[in-house]
C-alpha cells in the first residue's frame, strides 16, 4: 500500500516513543516559546499527533507518500498536511510562525540508497574535487533535512527535535559551528534503536534550542534517553568533535605521511578473482585465463587479521596506474584481459557512480603511484579496535577501498610504522578520538590527524619492542631502525 521502504527510508516511528520524546521537550520547558509544530517528513502522523496533544500549537505536516497525508490528516483534521517532497517545499513560506517545534523522524537512508524523495544534487557541504564525486557526497537524506530546518528557523528561538544516526547527529553538530548558527544548547539523547525500530545502529533524539542571539559556542551534552544519566559532552576543536572522557595522551596534528584509500571499481564480480586449485576464478565461478600483469593481490577490509600479511588467495585486476588513464592500451598489450572484460561490459555500465561516467571503459578509482609502492601498511575502516598490518608480496599488494594505507619502499620504515601505530599510547589516542559506534570508525580524514613524529617522540624503543612481543612477532626492531624512522618523521615523512 505504501511502497518500498527503502525507496523512502521509511521506518514509522511507533507511537509510544513519540509519546516519550513529547513528554521530554515538555519537561525540559522546551515547548514555552513555540507558537507552532512542523514536522518535515511526517509518514502517517504519530510525531505530528503526539506533539498536537502535548502541545495543542498549529501544526503542519508533510510529506511525499500522498496515502501517509491522507491517514495523517484523517488523525489530526485541525492540521495543516502539505503531500510535497519536503526538498521541494519552501519552509518559511508554508510555515509563517517564528518559533516553531521542528520535530520528527526523517529517512534514515543516503542519497544513492533512494530513488525517489531525494533533494536537488547541489554540493551542499561545499566539497572539493574528488571528495564531491565520490564517498564524501554520499550524504544522508535525515542530516540533510535537519541542516533545511536549521537554515530555515536559525537566528529564531525554534527547537528541532529529530530522531537521527549519532553520526548524522556529530556531522550536524560541526555544520552548526561551521556556519556560526546561534544555539542555546544541543543534546543527543542516545537510545536503543534496534529496540525501536528492529535496526541495529547507534541512534539518538537530537534536540537543538536555536537562538535567536548572538552565536556562542558549540556544546553538546550526551545523555542516556532511558535513565536520562549524562554520557560524555561534545565540543569542538579545530573543526573535531572531542568527547570529554578522551584521556589519552594528545597525538592531535597533521599526519607526515599521506593516508590513502584503496581501490575503488564497483564491480567486485569481474574485478575480484580468487586462487582456486592454480586457477583465477571469478565471483561468477568462472575461471579467469587472463595475463597477469595487471592482477594484484588483495586484502578486503576483513582481512586485517594479523600484523603482517604475506599469504594472498584474493586478486584484483587493475586497469590503470592512475585515474582517468585511457584503458584502451589493454586491448593491444593484454587481449585476453581486454576480452574478458569486454564480455562483462553490462556489469560496468550498471555502476551508478557519476564518477565512472565520464571516465574510459573499465575505468577505476584510488590508484595513483602510491598504489604500486612494494609495502603497505594498512587498516581496515570497520574494525573498532584498529589493528595495522603490514602488506608485502612479489607484486604491490591492494586494499579495497573501506581499508586505508601508508605507503613504503622500505620495509624497515614500514615495519617500523606498523609497530608505532600497533603501540599502546597510539591506540589509545585512536579509539579515544573515534566514535566507535560509527559504521567506519576510521577513516583517512581522521588517520591524517595523527601526528607521527609527536607519536614516535613519546613511543619509545623499549614501547615498540613490547609492541612486538604483544602481537607475536619475532624480534627485529632494534635502535637503527627506530632513529631512521625519527629521521624520517622530522624530514617530512612521505615516500610517495
Amino acid at each position: 500500500m505504501f511502497g518500498n521502504k527503502k525507496e523512502f527510508g521509511d521506518y514509522q516511528t511507533p507511537i509510544e516513543f513519540c509519546e516519550r520524546v513529547c513528554a521530554y521537550l515538555d519537561a525540559q520547558g522546551l515547548s514555552n516559546n513555540i507558537d507552532a509544530i512542523i514536522e518535515p517528513t511526517c509518514g502517517l502522523g504519530n510525531f505530528i499527533v503526539s506533539a498536537y496533544e502535548n502541545f495543542h500549537l498549529p501544526s503542519i505536516g508533510i510529506d511525499i507518500n500522498s496515502s501517509y497525508i491522507k491517514i495523517a490528516h484523517e488523525r489530526l483534521p485541525l492540521g495543516t498536511f502539505i503531500n510535497d517532497n519536503i526538498f521541494d517545499v519552501s519552509v518559511p513560506d508554508i510555515c509563517r510562525y517564528k518559533n516553531v517545534l521542528v520535530i520528527g523522524n526523517p529517512p534514515w537512508a543516503t542519497n544513492s540508497d533512494l530513488d525517489y524523495n531525494l533533494p536537488h544534487k547541489t554540493n551542499f557541504k561545499e566539497l572539493k574535487g574528488i571528495e564531491a564525486l565520490t564517498g564524501s557526497s554520499n550524504f544522508d537524506i535525515c542530516e540533510y533535512v535537519i541542516l533545511q530546518m536549521l537554515n530555515a528557523f536559525k537566528g529564531t528561538d525554534s527547537v528541532i527535535c529529530m530522531l537521527c544516526k549519532t553520526s548524522v547527529a556529530r556531522n550536524v553538530i560541526l555544520e552548526i559551528d561551521r556556519n556560526s548558527i546561534p544555539c542555546n544548547n544541543i543534546e543527543m539523547l542516545n537510545f536503543n534503536s534496534q529496540k525501536v525500530f528492529g535496526v541495529s545502529v547507534a541512534a539518538c533524539v537530537l534536540v537543538i534550542q536555536l537562538s535567536s542571539a548572538i552565536y556562542t559556542t558549540i556544546a553538546c551534552h550526551v545523555k542516556d534517553f532511558d535513565s536520562l544519566e549524562a554520557v560524555d559532552t561534545l565540543t569542538i576543536n579545530n573543526n573535531h568533535l572531542v568527547s570529554s572522557n578522551t584521556k589519552a595522551q594528545d597525538f592531535e596534528g597533521t599526519c607526515q605521511m599521506t593516508w590513502r584509500s584503496g581501490v575503488k571499481h564497483d564491480c567486485g564480480k569481474v574485478m575480484e578473482l580468487e586462487l582456486v586449485n592454480g586457477n583465477f576464478v571469478n565471483k561468477y565461478k568462472e575461471i579467469v585465463d587472463v595475463e597477469d600483469d595487471l592482477v594484484f593481490p588483495l586484502v578486503k577490509s576483513s582481512f586485517f587479521k594479523s600484523p603482517i600479511i604475506r599469504d594472498f588467495k584474493k586478486f584484483v585486476i587493475v586497469t590503470q596506474q592512475k585515474a582517468k588513464q585511457d584503458t584502451s592500451y589493454i586491448e593491444q598489450e593484454y587481449p585476453h584481459l581486454w576480452s574478458y572484460l569486454s564480455r562483462h561490459s553490462e556489469d560496468f555500465s550498471k555502476r551508478k557512480s557519476i564518477i565512472y561516467k565520464k571516465s574510459g571503459s573499465f575505468s577505476m578509482f584510488g590508484v595513483g603511484d602510491y598504489s604500486f609502492a612494494p609495502y603497505k601498511v594498512g587498516v581496515s575502516g570497520f574494525y573498532k579496535k584498529p589493528l595495522f598490518s603490514l602488506l608485502t608480496a612479489d607484486k604491490p599488494v591492494m586494499t579495497d577501498d573501506t581499508s586505508y594505507f601508508l605507503s613504503f619502499d622500505n620495509y624497515d620504515d614500514a615495519y617500523t610504522i606498523m609497530l608505532l601505530l600497533n603501540s599502546k599510547p597510539v591506540q589509545d589516542y585512536l579509539t579515544s578520538i573515534a566514535f566507535l559506534d560509527s559504521k567506519r570508525p576510521y577513516t583517512v580524514k581522521l588517520l591524517s590527524r595523527l601526528d607521527l613524529a609527536r607519536c614516535l617522540s613519546s613511543v619509545t624503543l623499549d614501547n615498540l619492542i613490547k609492541t612486538e612481543a604483544i602481537l607475536g612477532l619475532k624480534p627485529q626492531i632494534r635502535l637503527e631502525l627506530y632513529n631512521r624512522l625519527l629521521k624520517l618523521l622530522n624530514n617530512g615523512g612521505d615516500y610517495i
